[in-house]
C-alpha cells in the first residue's frame, strides 16, 4: 500500500464526511506510537471508515526557539512504517507563525470537527501555546475521543527522548527495541575527499541532511540499495585522523565493488563497534579497519548460524 501524503497550512480546513484521526508528532514512530496507531486501525476495520494520520513538518519547540532540528525519521519515513497499518492518508502540518497561533477551539474546528473518532496519547496537546490538551477533546461530542496510556519500559516513559539517549550511548540494542526495528538513515551517496578508497576501503558518503546521527564511532550495519540488503561497516565522525571538521556518514560495503555516487542508500544500524580514534598515520588505520571487517564478518557469521 502507497500512503497518501497530504501538506495542510493554517489555511486548510478538512472537510472530509467521517474517518478516524491518529494525532501526534511521531518522530521514530517507535513501539508506543504503534501501539496509537493499531487502535485507529482496530477503529478502521470495525467502523470500516477511513484512516488518517495527524503530524508535523517540524518540532514546534524547536521552532519556537529558532533551533535545528534533527529527526529520527522524515516524512517518507514517516509514511513508509505507517503504511503496513492500513493508513489511508498521512496529513502533514506545516508548521510556521500563523499555525502555531491558532487557538486551540479553532484548530478543532479546522482539522477535527468533520472526524468521528480520535486517538491521542494522555499527554498530546495542541493549539496556541499548547493550551488544547486530552481534558478538552473529552468534551467535544462532534467525535468520540480515544486516549491511550502511557507505554514505558523500565519505569520510563517510552519516546523519542528516550531513543535519542540510547543513541547519544551507541546503544543500538535499546535503541532499536525501542523503536521496534533497526535505527535506519536514508540518504543519497555524494562525493567525499575519497580517503576510504585510497585506504583501500572504498566507502559510500551519505547525504544524512537533517537526521539524528547516533553516538560517534563504528558501527556493524546492514545496507539497502536497489533492493538489495548488503553487510556494511559505517563510521559517524569526523575522520580525526586527517583532521577533518565537518561531521560524515561513510559505509563501507562488504563485498561490493561498484559505483554508488547519487545512488540512494539505507543504513541500518545493528551494533555500536568502537569509538571514534585518531592514529598516528594511515598504515595504523588501514589496520583498524581490517580487525573492523574481520569482527562484524565473524559477528555476521554467528548471527546467521
Amino acid at each position: 500500500m502507497v500512503l497518501k501524503i497530504e501538506y495542510l497550512t493554517y489555511e486548510d480546513k478538512i472537510e472530509t464526511s467521517g474517518g478516524i484521526a491518529v494525532l501526534g508528532f511521531f518522530d521514530g514512530v517507535h513501539i508506543a506510537h504503534q501501539a496509537l496507531i493499531k487502535k485507529g486501525q482496530k477503529l478502521k476495520e470495525t467502523t470500516g471508515k477511513p484512516l488518517v494520520v495527524f503530524t508535523f513538518d517540524q518540532s514546534i519547540g524547536k521552532y519556537l526557539r529558532n533551533l535545528p532540528f534533527y529527526y529520527l525519521t522524515s516524512i517518507d519515513d514517516k509514511a513508509a512504517l505507517m503504511a503496513p497499518f492500513d493508513v489511508d492518508i498521512l496529513y502533514v502540518f506545516k508548521v510556521s507563525k500563523p499555525f502555531i497561533s491558532i487557538e486551540a477551539d479553532e484548530f478543532v474546528q479546522l482539522f477535527l470537527k468533520a472526524m468521528d473518532h480520535l486517538v491521542v496519547g494522555f499527554d498530546f496537546t495542541y493549539g496556541f501555546r499548547s493550551l488544547g490538551n486530552v481534558s478538552d477533546l473529552l468534551t467535544y461530542t462532534d467525535f468520540k475521543t480515544h486516549v491511550m496510556p502511557e507505554m514505558s519500559y523500565q519505569d520510563e516513559k517510552i519516546g523519542s527522548t528516550k531513543i535519542r539517549q540510547y543513541l547519544d550511548q551507541g546503544d543500538m540494542a535499546l535503541a532499536n527495541f525501542l523503536l521496534g526495528r533497526k535505527y535506519q538513515i536514508k540518504g543519497k551517496v555524494i562525493r567525499g575527499r575519497g580517503i576510504g578508497k585510497d585506504l583501500g576501503f572504498p566507502t559510500a558518503n551519505i547525504d544524512f541532511t537533517d537526521y539524528y546521527l547516533p553516538k560517534r564511532g563504528v558501527y556493524m550495519t546492514e545496507v539497502t540499495l536497489r533492493g538489495k540488503r548488503y553487510d556494511g561497516l559505517t563510521n559517524v565522525g569526523k575522520n580525526p585522523t586527517f583532521r577533518d571538521r565537518t561531521m560524515s556518514l561513510e559505509t563501507y560495503i562488504m563485498d561490493f565493488e561498484h559505483d554508488v555516487y547519487d545512488e540512494l542508500l539505507t543504513i541500518e544500524f545493528i551494533e555500536f563497534m568502537r569509538d571514534e580514534i585518531k592514529y598516528s598515520n594511515k598504515d595504523a588505520l588501514v589496520r583498524q579497519i581490517k580487525k573492523d571487517v574481520e569482527r562484524a564478518k565473524e559477528k555476521l557469521k554467528g548471527d546467521q548460524e
